[in-house]
Protein backbone atom coordinates (compact mmCIF):
# COMPACT_ATOMS: atom_id res chain seq x y z
CA UNK A 1 0.00 0.00 0.00
CA UNK A 2 1.25 3.45 -0.77
CA UNK A 3 0.79 5.09 2.89
CA UNK A 4 2.56 1.75 4.10
CA UNK A 5 5.21 2.60 6.85
CA UNK A 6 8.73 1.60 7.82
CA UNK A 7 10.43 2.03 11.32
CA UNK A 8 13.50 1.38 11.73
CA UNK A 9 15.70 1.79 15.28
CA UNK A 10 18.59 3.76 15.70
CA UNK A 11 21.05 5.86 13.00
CA UNK A 12 23.60 2.65 12.99
CA UNK A 13 24.59 0.70 9.85
CA UNK A 14 21.81 -1.86 9.17
CA UNK A 15 18.55 1.26 9.88
CA UNK A 16 21.37 3.38 7.74
CA UNK A 17 21.76 1.17 5.13
CA UNK A 18 17.88 -0.60 4.89
CA UNK A 19 16.39 3.32 4.66
CA UNK A 20 19.28 4.46 1.59
CA UNK A 21 17.95 0.93 -0.56
CA UNK A 22 14.72 1.86 0.13
CA UNK A 23 14.75 5.47 -1.14
CA UNK A 24 17.30 5.31 -3.67
CA UNK A 25 16.00 1.49 -4.99
CA UNK A 26 13.47 0.35 -3.90
CA UNK A 27 11.39 3.88 -4.67
CA UNK A 28 10.17 4.16 -1.24
CA UNK A 29 8.88 7.20 0.10
CA UNK A 30 11.12 9.26 1.56
CA UNK A 31 8.54 10.65 4.10
CA UNK A 32 6.77 7.69 5.45
CA UNK A 33 10.54 6.20 6.47
CA UNK A 34 10.67 6.56 10.26
CA UNK A 35 14.24 6.08 12.05
CA UNK A 36 13.93 6.68 16.19
CA UNK A 37 17.43 7.24 17.32
CA UNK A 38 17.85 7.42 20.98
CA UNK A 39 20.58 10.37 20.91
CA UNK A 40 19.47 13.75 21.08
CA UNK A 41 20.55 15.29 17.77
CA UNK A 42 23.18 17.45 19.09
CA UNK A 43 25.29 14.38 20.21
CA UNK A 44 27.12 11.78 18.05
CA UNK A 45 25.44 8.80 15.98
CA UNK A 46 25.79 6.27 13.72
CA UNK A 47 26.46 3.64 16.28
CA UNK A 48 29.77 1.60 16.82
CA UNK A 49 30.72 3.60 13.15
CA UNK A 50 30.79 7.23 14.85
CA UNK A 51 34.02 9.39 15.08
CA UNK A 52 34.15 13.19 16.38
CA UNK A 53 36.40 15.07 18.25
CA UNK A 54 36.50 17.71 21.35
CA UNK A 55 38.31 20.54 22.22
CA UNK A 56 41.07 20.46 24.71
CA UNK A 57 43.13 23.12 25.66
CA UNK A 58 41.85 25.02 22.93
CA UNK A 59 42.96 22.18 20.80
CA UNK A 60 40.96 19.10 18.94
CA UNK A 61 41.67 16.35 20.19
CA UNK A 62 39.97 13.16 17.97
CA UNK A 63 38.34 10.11 18.75
CA UNK A 64 36.48 6.62 17.20
CA UNK A 65 35.13 3.65 18.66
CA UNK A 66 35.83 1.48 15.70
CA UNK A 67 38.18 1.58 12.56
CA UNK A 68 37.36 -0.48 10.04
CA UNK A 69 39.17 -2.26 6.17
CA UNK A 70 38.00 -3.03 3.28
CA UNK A 71 38.51 -5.15 0.36
CA UNK A 72 37.26 -5.33 -3.17
CA UNK A 73 35.44 -9.08 -3.59
CA UNK A 74 34.20 -9.48 0.17
CA UNK A 75 32.71 -5.57 0.61
CA UNK A 76 30.18 -6.05 -2.82
CA UNK A 77 27.41 -4.92 -0.48
CA UNK A 78 29.40 -2.33 1.32
CA UNK A 79 30.27 -0.92 -2.26
CA UNK A 80 27.00 -0.96 -3.85
CA UNK A 81 25.61 1.03 -0.88
CA UNK A 82 28.27 3.38 -1.63
CA UNK A 83 27.27 3.57 -5.00
CA UNK A 84 23.82 4.87 -3.69
CA UNK A 85 25.17 7.46 -1.80
CA UNK A 86 26.81 11.29 -2.88
CA UNK A 87 30.10 12.44 -1.31
CA UNK A 88 30.23 15.70 -3.30
CA UNK A 89 30.10 17.01 -6.71
CA UNK A 90 32.62 15.02 -7.92
CA UNK A 91 30.16 11.70 -7.58
CA UNK A 92 28.86 8.86 -4.77
CA UNK A 93 31.12 7.81 -1.98
CA UNK A 94 32.50 4.52 -4.13
CA UNK A 95 33.77 7.17 -6.33
CA UNK A 96 35.76 9.01 -3.73
CA UNK A 97 36.87 5.77 -2.33
CA UNK A 98 37.99 4.66 -5.35
CA UNK A 99 39.92 7.75 -6.10
CA UNK A 100 41.44 7.57 -2.59
CA UNK A 101 42.47 4.07 -2.98
CA UNK A 102 44.43 4.89 -6.39
CA UNK A 103 45.83 8.19 -4.74
CA UNK A 104 47.21 5.90 -1.90
CA UNK A 105 47.40 2.07 -2.23
CA UNK A 106 48.60 -0.69 0.63
CA UNK A 107 52.29 -2.07 -0.26
CA UNK A 108 53.49 -2.91 2.89
CA UNK A 109 56.98 -3.74 3.97
CA UNK A 110 56.95 -4.17 7.37
CA UNK A 111 54.09 -6.81 8.57
CA UNK A 112 55.15 -7.19 12.17
CA UNK A 113 57.37 -6.14 14.86
CA UNK A 114 58.98 -8.72 17.24
CA UNK A 115 60.34 -8.35 20.18
CA UNK A 116 63.37 -5.86 20.91
CA UNK A 117 61.55 -4.08 17.36
CA UNK A 118 62.23 -7.17 14.84
CA UNK A 119 61.16 -6.18 11.76
CA UNK A 120 59.29 -8.92 9.70
CA UNK A 121 58.06 -9.09 6.47
CA UNK A 122 55.43 -11.47 7.40
CA UNK A 123 56.75 -13.87 3.86
CA UNK A 124 57.09 -16.84 6.10
CA UNK A 125 53.92 -17.49 7.81
CA UNK A 126 55.10 -19.79 10.37
CA UNK A 127 52.79 -22.41 8.94
CA UNK A 128 53.69 -26.07 8.42
CA UNK A 129 52.06 -29.04 6.60
CA UNK A 130 49.74 -29.72 10.30
CA UNK A 131 49.03 -26.64 10.40
CA UNK A 132 47.65 -26.42 6.54
CA UNK A 133 45.83 -29.71 7.08
CA UNK A 134 44.19 -27.89 9.53
CA UNK A 135 43.03 -25.22 8.08
CA UNK A 136 41.84 -26.90 5.54
CA UNK A 137 39.82 -29.56 7.49
CA UNK A 138 38.13 -26.09 8.75
CA UNK A 139 37.40 -24.48 5.77
CA UNK A 140 36.23 -27.96 4.21
CA UNK A 141 33.91 -29.22 7.01
CA UNK A 142 30.16 -28.51 6.49
CA UNK A 143 28.84 -26.08 9.63
CA UNK A 144 26.14 -28.65 10.63
CA UNK A 145 29.58 -30.94 11.31
CA UNK A 146 30.83 -28.72 13.24
CA UNK A 147 29.68 -29.22 16.85
CA UNK A 148 27.47 -26.61 19.08
CA UNK A 149 29.89 -24.12 20.71
CA UNK A 150 32.87 -25.21 19.35
CA UNK A 151 35.99 -22.81 19.77
CA UNK A 152 38.70 -22.24 17.50
CA UNK A 153 41.63 -24.07 19.76
CA UNK A 154 39.06 -27.64 18.94
CA UNK A 155 40.58 -27.30 15.18
CA UNK A 156 44.48 -26.02 15.72
CA UNK A 157 47.20 -27.11 17.83
CA UNK A 158 49.46 -24.69 19.73
CA UNK A 159 52.21 -23.76 17.12
CA UNK A 160 49.36 -22.53 15.17
CA UNK A 161 48.84 -19.62 17.68
CA UNK A 162 52.34 -19.40 17.94
CA UNK A 163 52.53 -18.08 13.91
CA UNK A 164 52.95 -14.97 11.86
CA UNK A 165 49.80 -16.05 9.96
CA UNK A 166 47.72 -15.92 13.31
CA UNK A 167 48.98 -12.72 14.21
CA UNK A 168 48.16 -10.80 11.30
CA UNK A 169 45.06 -12.59 11.18
CA UNK A 170 44.37 -11.65 14.46
CA UNK A 171 44.74 -8.09 13.86
CA UNK A 172 42.92 -7.85 10.83
CA UNK A 173 40.20 -9.43 12.50
CA UNK A 174 40.44 -9.51 16.18
CA UNK A 175 39.51 -13.10 17.12
CA UNK A 176 40.42 -14.72 19.98
CA UNK A 177 41.41 -18.61 20.55
CA UNK A 178 38.31 -19.04 22.22
CA UNK A 179 36.15 -17.68 19.96
CA UNK A 180 33.43 -19.71 17.83
CA UNK A 181 35.14 -22.06 14.76
CA UNK A 182 32.39 -21.14 12.57
CA UNK A 183 33.07 -17.92 12.63
CA UNK A 184 36.68 -18.42 11.73
CA UNK A 185 35.63 -20.95 9.27
CA UNK A 186 33.61 -18.28 7.58
CA UNK A 187 36.14 -15.83 7.48
CA UNK A 188 38.98 -18.47 6.13
CA UNK A 189 36.66 -19.36 3.41
CA UNK A 190 35.71 -15.43 2.81
CA UNK A 191 38.91 -14.33 2.95
CA UNK A 192 40.87 -17.92 1.26
CA UNK A 193 41.64 -15.51 -2.14
CA UNK A 194 43.55 -13.34 -0.20
CA UNK A 195 45.35 -15.79 1.43
CA UNK A 196 48.49 -15.34 -0.70
CA UNK A 197 48.84 -11.54 -0.13
CA UNK A 198 48.96 -11.62 3.97
CA UNK A 199 52.43 -10.44 3.14
CA UNK A 200 51.94 -7.16 1.03
CA UNK A 201 48.12 -6.51 2.15
CA UNK A 202 48.16 -4.82 -1.43
CA UNK A 203 44.03 -5.73 -1.83
CA UNK A 204 43.43 -3.84 1.47
CA UNK A 205 41.45 -0.48 1.17
CA UNK A 206 40.33 2.33 3.75
CA UNK A 207 38.25 4.82 3.53
CA UNK A 208 39.63 8.85 2.89
CA UNK A 209 38.39 9.75 5.99
CA UNK A 210 37.14 8.11 8.97
CA UNK A 211 34.32 5.11 8.25
CA UNK A 212 32.05 8.05 9.85
CA UNK A 213 32.54 11.26 7.57
CA UNK A 214 33.37 9.08 4.33
CA UNK A 215 29.92 7.19 4.22
CA UNK A 216 27.83 7.32 7.56
CA UNK A 217 27.45 11.06 7.30
CA UNK A 218 26.74 11.51 4.11
CA UNK A 219 23.82 9.04 4.05
CA UNK A 220 22.02 10.73 6.89
CA UNK A 221 22.82 13.84 4.82
CA UNK A 222 20.83 11.92 1.94
CA UNK A 223 18.48 11.00 3.97
CA UNK A 224 17.61 14.11 5.74
CA UNK A 225 17.84 16.18 2.17
CA UNK A 226 14.76 13.19 0.75
CA UNK A 227 12.48 14.22 3.82
CA UNK A 228 13.27 10.38 5.73
CA UNK A 229 11.61 11.58 9.00
CA UNK A 230 14.58 11.13 11.64
CA UNK A 231 13.46 11.43 15.80
CA UNK A 232 16.00 11.86 17.93
CA UNK A 233 16.10 11.51 21.68
CA UNK A 234 13.75 8.39 20.88
CA UNK A 235 14.07 4.69 21.71
CA UNK A 236 12.25 1.73 21.04
CA UNK A 237 12.39 -0.14 24.04
CA UNK A 238 10.06 -2.76 23.53
CA UNK A 239 7.51 -4.80 20.94
CA UNK A 240 3.94 -6.05 21.51
CA UNK A 241 3.28 -9.05 18.84
CA UNK A 242 0.18 -10.21 17.44
CA UNK A 243 -0.02 -13.90 16.24
CA UNK A 244 -2.54 -15.73 14.28
CA UNK A 245 -1.68 -18.96 13.53
CA UNK A 246 1.71 -19.41 11.32
CA UNK A 247 1.78 -15.54 10.66
CA UNK A 248 2.48 -12.77 13.22
CA UNK A 249 3.21 -9.07 13.29
CA UNK A 250 4.49 -6.45 15.34
CA UNK A 251 1.37 -4.62 16.15
CA UNK A 252 3.01 -2.07 18.86
CA UNK A 253 6.25 -0.17 19.90
CA UNK A 254 6.68 1.22 22.88
CA UNK A 255 9.05 4.45 23.02
CA UNK A 256 11.56 6.35 25.69
CA UNK A 257 13.09 8.98 25.74
CA UNK A 258 17.10 8.75 26.32
CA UNK A 259 16.57 9.50 29.98
CA UNK A 260 13.71 6.90 30.30
CA UNK A 261 10.81 9.33 29.55
CA UNK A 262 7.87 7.00 28.47
CA UNK A 263 6.43 8.42 25.41
CA UNK A 264 3.03 7.44 23.57
CA UNK A 265 3.20 4.03 21.93
CA UNK A 266 3.23 3.44 18.27
CA UNK A 267 0.45 1.44 16.30
CA UNK A 268 2.52 -0.42 13.85
CA UNK A 269 -0.65 -1.36 11.16
CA UNK A 270 -0.41 -5.10 9.40
CA UNK A 271 0.94 -3.33 6.14
CA UNK A 272 3.42 -1.26 7.98
CA UNK A 273 7.14 -2.91 8.95
CA UNK A 274 9.62 -2.66 11.48
CA UNK A 275 12.90 -2.97 10.71
CA UNK A 276 15.22 -3.40 14.21
CA UNK A 277 18.49 -3.91 14.72
CA UNK A 278 19.13 -5.93 18.05
CA UNK A 279 22.40 -5.98 20.22
CA UNK A 280 25.45 -3.61 19.67
CA UNK A 281 28.82 -4.63 20.01
CA UNK A 282 29.37 -0.87 21.56
CA UNK A 283 27.13 -1.09 24.63
CA UNK A 284 28.54 -0.39 27.70
CA UNK A 285 31.84 1.57 26.64
CA UNK A 286 33.86 3.92 28.86
CA UNK A 287 35.81 6.35 27.39
CA UNK A 288 39.04 7.49 29.49
CA UNK A 289 41.41 10.43 29.01
CA UNK A 290 45.09 11.26 28.86
CA UNK A 291 45.03 11.57 32.32
CA UNK A 292 42.53 8.99 33.33
CA UNK A 293 41.62 5.65 32.81
CA UNK A 294 38.42 3.90 31.45
CA UNK A 295 35.19 3.27 33.73
CA UNK A 296 35.26 -0.58 34.39
CA UNK A 297 32.19 -0.30 37.02
CA UNK A 298 30.13 -2.63 35.68
CA UNK A 299 26.90 -2.25 34.41
CA UNK A 300 23.71 -3.23 35.78
CA UNK A 301 21.84 -3.49 32.09
CA UNK A 302 23.37 -4.05 28.85
CA UNK A 303 22.92 -1.37 26.52
CA UNK A 304 19.12 -0.59 24.85
CA UNK A 305 19.85 -2.74 21.80
CA UNK A 306 20.38 -5.85 24.02
CA UNK A 307 17.50 -4.97 25.99
CA UNK A 308 15.17 -4.58 23.46
CA UNK A 309 16.29 -8.31 22.10
CA UNK A 310 16.00 -9.67 25.84
CA UNK A 311 12.31 -8.82 25.44
CA UNK A 312 11.33 -9.37 21.96
CA UNK A 313 13.35 -12.91 22.27
CA UNK A 314 11.01 -13.71 26.10
CA UNK A 315 7.91 -12.87 23.68
CA UNK A 316 8.70 -14.78 20.75
CA UNK A 317 11.53 -17.49 21.88
CA UNK A 318 12.58 -18.23 18.09
CA UNK A 319 13.94 -14.69 18.26
CA UNK A 320 17.40 -15.68 19.58
CA UNK A 321 19.29 -16.05 22.70
CA UNK A 322 21.07 -12.45 23.24
CA UNK A 323 22.14 -13.80 27.18
CA UNK A 324 24.24 -16.29 25.28
CA UNK A 325 26.02 -12.87 23.96
CA UNK A 326 26.25 -11.57 27.20
CA UNK A 327 27.31 -14.35 29.17
CA UNK A 328 31.14 -13.93 30.05
CA UNK A 329 32.61 -10.12 29.35
CA UNK A 330 35.96 -11.56 30.12
CA UNK A 331 35.68 -13.02 26.56
CA UNK A 332 33.82 -10.74 24.71
CA UNK A 333 36.02 -7.54 25.95
CA UNK A 334 38.26 -5.67 24.18
CA UNK A 335 40.14 -2.10 24.10
CA UNK A 336 41.32 0.79 21.65
CA UNK A 337 42.64 3.87 21.86
CA UNK A 338 42.85 7.14 19.66
CA UNK A 339 46.25 8.67 19.85
CA UNK A 340 46.23 12.52 17.94
CA UNK A 341 50.17 13.74 18.09
CA UNK A 342 51.01 17.17 17.33
CA UNK A 343 53.86 18.03 15.27
CA UNK A 344 55.13 15.36 12.87
CA UNK A 345 57.81 13.64 14.82
CA UNK A 346 55.44 10.48 15.17
CA UNK A 347 54.88 10.60 11.54
CA UNK A 348 58.36 10.55 10.28
CA UNK A 349 59.59 7.85 12.88
CA UNK A 350 56.93 5.86 12.64
CA UNK A 351 57.33 6.07 8.47
CA UNK A 352 61.40 5.55 8.73
CA UNK A 353 59.98 2.28 10.88
CA UNK A 354 57.83 0.63 8.65
CA UNK A 355 59.63 2.15 5.23
CA UNK A 356 56.52 3.73 4.20
CA UNK A 357 54.27 6.47 3.77
CA UNK A 358 51.73 6.94 6.02
CA UNK A 359 48.56 5.32 4.78
CA UNK A 360 49.98 2.61 2.82
CA UNK A 361 50.97 0.33 5.81
CA UNK A 362 48.43 -2.54 6.89
CA UNK A 363 47.64 -2.95 10.78
CA UNK A 364 51.44 -3.25 12.25
CA UNK A 365 50.88 -6.17 15.03
CA UNK A 366 52.92 -5.68 17.90
CA UNK A 367 53.29 -9.29 18.78
CA UNK A 368 55.40 -9.02 22.11
CA UNK A 369 52.98 -6.92 23.38
CA UNK A 370 51.29 -8.64 26.56
CA UNK A 371 48.56 -6.02 26.18
CA UNK A 372 48.22 -7.59 22.29
CA UNK A 373 48.95 -4.22 20.04
CA UNK A 374 47.78 -3.82 17.19
CA UNK A 375 48.60 -0.18 15.53
CA UNK A 376 46.21 0.97 12.93
CA UNK A 377 47.86 4.34 10.83
CA UNK A 378 46.23 6.40 7.92
CA UNK A 379 46.76 8.64 5.56
CA UNK A 380 46.62 12.15 6.88
CA UNK A 381 44.58 14.03 7.59
CA UNK A 382 41.88 11.38 8.29
CA UNK A 383 39.62 14.03 9.96
CA UNK A 384 37.96 16.52 7.40
CA UNK A 385 39.36 19.93 8.83
CA UNK A 386 42.57 18.01 10.88
CA UNK A 387 45.51 20.28 10.87
CA UNK A 388 48.77 19.17 9.20
CA UNK A 389 50.88 19.10 11.46
CA UNK A 390 48.32 16.93 13.46
CA UNK A 391 48.24 13.15 13.14
CA UNK A 392 45.92 10.44 14.06
CA UNK A 393 46.14 6.76 14.93
CA UNK A 394 44.06 4.16 16.38
CA UNK A 395 45.21 0.71 18.37
CA UNK A 396 43.53 -1.90 19.37
CA UNK A 397 43.76 -4.45 22.33
CA UNK A 398 42.70 -7.52 23.04
CA UNK A 399 45.09 -8.29 26.00
CA UNK A 400 43.67 -5.88 28.23
CA UNK A 401 44.07 -8.07 31.83
CA UNK A 402 47.78 -8.59 31.36
CA UNK A 403 50.56 -6.38 32.71
CA UNK A 404 52.44 -4.26 30.44
CA UNK A 405 56.31 -4.68 29.58
CA UNK A 406 56.75 -1.36 29.95
CA UNK A 407 54.06 -0.01 32.45
CA UNK A 408 53.87 -2.64 34.62
CA UNK A 409 49.82 -2.43 35.04
CA UNK A 410 46.49 -3.79 33.74
CA UNK A 411 45.69 -1.78 30.58
CA UNK A 412 42.48 -1.03 31.65
CA UNK A 413 44.25 0.87 35.35
CA UNK A 414 46.56 2.87 32.85
CA UNK A 415 45.18 6.32 31.52
CA UNK A 416 45.90 7.61 28.00
CA UNK A 417 49.53 8.84 28.38
CA UNK A 418 50.66 5.49 30.03
CA UNK A 419 49.31 3.17 27.47
CA UNK A 420 50.78 5.67 25.00
CA UNK A 421 54.08 5.08 27.03
CA UNK A 422 53.60 1.29 26.63
CA UNK A 423 53.14 1.99 22.46
CA UNK A 424 55.82 3.65 22.21
CA UNK A 425 58.15 0.87 24.29
CA UNK A 426 57.21 -1.53 21.58
CA UNK A 427 57.75 0.45 18.40
CA UNK A 428 60.94 1.66 19.53
CA UNK A 429 62.56 0.45 22.82
CA UNK A 430 65.40 2.60 22.08
CA UNK A 431 63.56 6.11 22.40
CA UNK A 432 65.83 8.94 24.17
CA UNK A 433 64.54 10.64 26.40
CA UNK A 434 64.27 14.09 24.63
CA UNK A 435 62.31 12.61 22.07
CA UNK A 436 60.04 10.38 24.23
CA UNK A 437 59.02 13.27 26.38
CA UNK A 438 58.00 15.28 23.23
CA UNK A 439 55.77 12.66 22.22
CA UNK A 440 53.42 12.08 25.07
CA UNK A 441 53.55 15.81 26.47
CA UNK A 442 52.34 16.91 22.83
CA UNK A 443 49.93 13.88 22.17
CA UNK A 444 46.55 13.06 23.63
CA UNK A 445 45.50 9.64 23.60
CA UNK A 446 41.58 8.53 24.25
CA UNK A 447 41.32 5.16 25.32
CA UNK A 448 37.95 3.35 25.04
CA UNK A 449 36.56 -0.17 26.65
CA UNK A 450 33.51 -2.39 25.36
CA UNK A 451 32.80 -4.87 27.43
CA UNK A 452 30.95 -6.26 24.21
CA UNK A 453 33.34 -5.46 21.44
CA UNK A 454 34.30 -9.35 20.36
CA UNK A 455 30.89 -10.84 21.62
CA UNK A 456 29.50 -11.81 18.12
CA UNK A 457 32.45 -13.88 17.97
CA UNK A 458 31.58 -16.15 20.88
CA UNK A 459 30.84 -19.86 20.13
CA UNK A 460 27.14 -20.51 19.56
CA UNK A 461 25.45 -22.99 18.35
CA UNK A 462 21.79 -22.99 16.25
CA UNK A 463 19.04 -20.70 16.98
CA UNK A 464 21.26 -18.15 18.99
CA UNK A 465 20.52 -15.84 16.29
CA UNK A 466 17.76 -15.32 14.49
CA UNK A 467 16.78 -15.04 10.80
CA UNK A 468 16.73 -11.42 9.51
CA UNK A 469 12.81 -12.27 8.66
CA UNK A 470 12.06 -14.74 11.01
CA UNK A 471 9.47 -17.39 9.85
CA UNK A 472 5.87 -16.36 9.56
CA UNK A 473 6.72 -12.89 9.90
CA UNK A 474 4.60 -10.74 7.68
CA UNK A 475 6.04 -7.05 8.61
CA UNK A 476 8.90 -7.52 10.93
CA UNK A 477 12.94 -7.55 10.19
CA UNK A 478 15.79 -8.09 12.13
CA UNK A 479 19.33 -6.17 11.87
CA UNK A 480 22.32 -5.66 12.82
CA UNK A 481 25.38 -8.16 13.92
CA UNK A 482 23.45 -10.67 15.64
CA UNK A 483 21.11 -11.67 13.08
CA UNK A 484 22.06 -15.04 10.95
CA UNK A 485 22.84 -14.55 7.29
CA UNK A 486 23.92 -18.06 6.23
CA UNK A 487 28.06 -17.79 5.09
CA UNK A 488 28.02 -14.38 6.45
CA UNK A 489 31.01 -12.70 8.26
CA UNK A 490 29.99 -10.35 11.21
CA UNK A 491 32.23 -7.73 12.65
CA UNK A 492 32.05 -6.16 9.18
CA UNK A 493 30.21 -3.24 7.22
CA UNK A 494 28.93 -6.09 4.95
CA UNK A 495 26.95 -8.16 7.37
CA UNK A 496 24.99 -4.89 8.50
CA UNK A 497 24.51 -4.38 4.50
CA UNK A 498 23.80 -7.32 3.67
CA UNK A 499 21.07 -7.83 6.33
CA UNK A 500 19.96 -4.78 5.27
CA UNK A 501 18.90 -5.68 1.52
CA UNK A 502 18.26 -9.37 2.34
CA UNK A 503 14.73 -7.17 4.58
CA UNK A 504 13.91 -5.36 2.08
CA UNK A 505 14.25 -8.27 -0.25
CA UNK A 506 12.12 -10.17 1.60
CA UNK A 507 9.47 -7.88 2.69
CA UNK A 508 9.67 -4.87 0.06
CA UNK A 509 10.59 -5.72 -3.36
CA UNK A 510 11.70 -8.76 -4.28
CA UNK A 511 13.85 -7.47 -6.75
CA UNK A 512 16.49 -6.31 -4.64
CA UNK A 513 18.88 -9.00 -4.16
CA UNK A 514 22.18 -8.87 -2.07
CA UNK A 515 25.14 -9.60 -4.49
CA UNK A 516 26.43 -13.03 -4.49
CA UNK A 517 29.19 -14.08 -2.07
CA UNK A 518 32.59 -14.99 -4.08
CA UNK A 519 34.33 -17.97 -2.52
CA UNK A 520 38.29 -17.97 -4.20
CA UNK A 521 38.45 -21.64 -2.87
CA UNK A 522 36.88 -22.68 -6.26
CA UNK A 523 39.05 -21.35 -8.34
CA UNK A 524 42.50 -23.53 -9.66
CA UNK A 525 45.03 -21.04 -9.42
CA UNK A 526 43.67 -19.37 -6.27
CA UNK A 527 44.24 -22.51 -4.40
CA UNK A 528 47.48 -22.64 -5.74
CA UNK A 529 48.71 -19.45 -4.74
CA UNK A 530 47.00 -20.20 -1.79
CA UNK A 531 49.11 -23.23 -1.07
CA UNK A 532 52.55 -21.93 -2.13
CA UNK A 533 51.89 -18.57 0.48
CA UNK A 534 51.31 -21.52 3.16
CA UNK A 535 54.27 -23.81 2.74
CA UNK A 536 56.35 -20.54 1.63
Amino acid sequence: MDDSIIYLNGLGLGSLSAAVYLVQKAGFKPENIHILEKNPETDLVGGSMDASFQMIDGKPVYFMRGSRMYEDKVYCCTKELWSLIPYDEHGSCLDDHERNHKECNIDTVVRLLHANGEKDSGHDLGLGPTEALQMARLIEIPESKIPADAKITDYFSEKFFKSNYWYMWRALFAFQPWHSAVEMKRYMRLFFHRLSDMEKMTSLERTRYTNYHSFILPAIQLLTKKGVKIRYNTSITDVDFKVSGNQRWVERLHLETSTGTKMDAIEVRPHDKAFLTIGSIVSNHSYGSHDKPVSTTVADKPGGAYQLWQKIASKQPDLGRPDRFLRDVSLSRMMHCTVTFRGNLFERKFQWLVERQMGRQSPLPLTQSPWILHVHTYRQPFFPGQDPDTCVIWVSALGEDNIGQFVKKPMYECTGREILEEILGHLWGDLDEKEKTELLDTSYCVPCRLPYGISQFLPRTEGDRPRVVPEGSENFALLGQFVEIPDGIVFTTEYSVRGAILAINKLIDPSIEPPKMYFGQHDPWTNFKSAKAILG
